[in-house]
């Protein structure tokens, strides 16, 4: 009953309890948790982000735990709890992200920011595969496969998976949305600049006969057919996409038409590091218009575990 009664305080009783939590940022990390925006996997790895390290982090744990009192809400106590169970794979998240390339300091042509990601992601997922796709993984093999099983979830529930479809998935990592989707597809392809994960990801689907792994230029989807798919997808790798630039943007938006099926879709979960979603509704809204999509979804934000934001374009 304690707890229930912590999770209905309202705004202003949550900013008195919280006070002066430093730094602002971690503050609103803190808030957006407690308003249920977030979820506790994605507001640890967001402080781990914002504060640079692991004993950073316990400290504000910390501090909110004797600001908030007893009983301590739930949300805030599970935060404490995934990272007391999960601290040497903090401590390799937040090394992750200190070598992360810092997306408002890239400039140059496509070609050296898209060798920038890669040489990172090479390094990356030697570490920590599950790290390397996702900080909120924590490096637990467990949550990266349920964020990936609620990504199935959505797609089932969109009418997007059947047994005679086809998917390509951009920047497909260590292949854990393939390994899901599997069971789901008649095939489950993906395709990453990184050679190295390319690598991890035919070791984790090795023995699934319908999932196949490419490496990938990044500059455009030329190694594949027209009208080859019925879904083509980015689960938080189209940011990278972004960052390389309008042209190489709109020639995704250009290349996943051309090999897609009539009645196919183009989904991108996060498409910008810019944190402005009516910013990226505006850009989705004219690529489509630019490249003949139709727009199903703009900027929803369907996932519980995860906190990625849904772009769905559907092919005429």
């Amino acid at each position: 009953m304690a707890d229930l009664e912590s999770t209905a305080l309202d705004e202003k009783e949550i900013e008195a309890r919280l006070g002066e939590v430093e730094p602002a940022i971690a503050r609103e990390v803190i808030l957006d948790l407690l308003a249920d925006d977030i979820s506790p996997v994605i507001a640890l790895s967001r402080l781990l982000l914002a504060l640079g390290g692991t004993e950073e982090t316990e400290e504000l744990l910390a501090s909110v735990s004797r600001r908030w009192g007893r009983p301590l809400d739930p949300r805030l106590r599970e935060m404490a709890v995934l990272f007391h169970d999960h601290r040497e794979g903090c401590e390799r998240v937040a090394d992750m992200l200190r070598e992360h390339p810092d997306p408002a300091k890239m400039s140059g042509p496509p070609e050296e920011v898209v060798a920038t990601f890669r040489r990172f992601f090479d390094r990356s997922v030697t570490r920590n595969e599950e790290a390397s796709v996702a900080a909120y993984s924590l490096g637990d093999s467990g949550i990266l496969s349920r964020a990936a099983e609620e990504v199935v979830e959505r797609f089932q529930e969109w009418g997007l998976l059947g047994p005679e479809r086809t998917t390509l998935e951009i920047g497909c990592g260590i292949g854990r949305m393939q390994a899901a989707l599997s069971p789901h597809v008649a095939e489950a392809h993906g395709i990453d600049i990184s050679p190295k994960m390319i690598d991890a990801a035919r070791r984790r689907c090795a023995g699934l006969l319908n999932v196949f792994f490419t490496v990938t230029s990044g500059r455009d989807l030329a190694d594949f057919p027209e009208e080859r798919f019925d879904l083509v997808y980015a689960v938080d790798s189209f940011p990278y996409v972004h960052q390389a630039g309008p042209a190489i943007v709109e020639t995704h938006f250009h290349e996943a038409a051309r090999v897609l099926r009539p009645g196919g879709e183009l989904v991108i979960l996060h498409f910008s590091y810019r944190d402005s979603t009516h910013a990226d509704r505006a850009e989705v809204r004219k690529l489509c218009r630019a490249t003949g999509f139709t727009v199903v979804m703009n900027g929803a934000q369907p996932f519980k575990l995860w906190d990625g934001v849904a772009f769905r374009m559907r092919k005429g």
